[in-house]
């Protein structure tokens, strides 16, 4: 009986199990990612290509030259001014940065040069990134609207007075980086005091930074910003609607 079985298996041409198919492979175009297959990953990016393409719009419908961030010490104008640039995917400016990155630490030019050097320098900082091409956000010191030519540069773009109290000041302000804070505290009230006039001036809006948070502030200051553009922008449009009739007008009387 296993004889006949091997001589049956042994009879004929062996027999081979078929190979199975080889996988598909889709080869995937340049540039796209391999593992967008992955839905989670896929929601991801496609929400953040919605982000981005919301900031380019909201780019387009905001000023276009810089956005100035004016106030007291310590009241919020370099943190909120970033956060303001970052949704509304503008350059942030801070014109004390400028400042110090080509003369050194203020306190120090203070001591050596005098407030008057200082200020000099300052508006001259300030001047030349105001004319600068392009939407940007742009802090300035405390002390820049001293400067009469800075406040008259000023009433060309839409400026921002952030305002707050010294009790806040001193409950949330690091006295270690202010000096002038730490050794006489009352100092900011008297200098709010005396400037408060200037800021009023130039300002085109003012901002409570001590009676909201930092999320709300900013949404609140872009919503502010986009109306500014939108009415610049309107504006524009019926200067020119009225530029035409005058000028059609006067064709029409020279016709006559």
């Amino acid at each position: 009986m296993i004889a006949s079985r091997r001589a049956a298996r042994q009879a004929g041409p062996p027999v081979t199990a078929p190979k199975p198919a080889p996988p598909t492979h889709r080869v995937l175009p340049v540039g796209e990612e391999s593992h967008t297959h992955n839905p989670t990953e896929v929601e991801a990016s496609k929400k953040a290509k919605q982000r981005r393409k919301r900031r380019r719009r909201g780019a387009s419908r905001v000023p276009d030259r810089a956005i100035v961030f004016v106030g007291p010490m310590a009241a919020g104008k370099t943190s909120l001014g970033r956060r303001v640039a970052k949704e509304l995917a503008v350059p942030f400016v801070d014109s004390d940065v400028l400042f110090v990155r080509e003369h050194g630490a203020i306190t120090d030019f203070f001591a050596a040069h005098g407030e008057p050097e200082f200020r000099r320098i300052e508006a001259e900082i300030i001047a030349a990134e105001l004319a600068k091409p392009g939407t940007k956000i742009l802090a300035l010191g405390g002390g820049a609207v001293l400067t009469e030519s800075t406040r008259q540069l000023l009433a060309q773009y839409p400026t921002i007075l952030l305002m707050t109290t010294q009790d806040a000041v001193l409950r949330t302000a690091n006295l270690s980086r202010r000096p002038l804070l730490r050794d006489d505290p009352s100092a900011w009230g008297r200098i709010l005091a005396e400037r408060k006039p200037l800021y009023l001036e130039v300002a085109n809006v003012t901002f409570r930074t001590d009676r909201a948070g930092k999320e709300q502030l900013t949404k609140r200051v872009v919503q502010w910003v986009k109306a500014y553009g939108r009415k610049e922008r309107a504006n524009a449009r019926r200067s020119t609607t009225e530029r035409g009739r005058e000028v059609s007008m006067d064709e029409k009387k020279e016709r006559e």
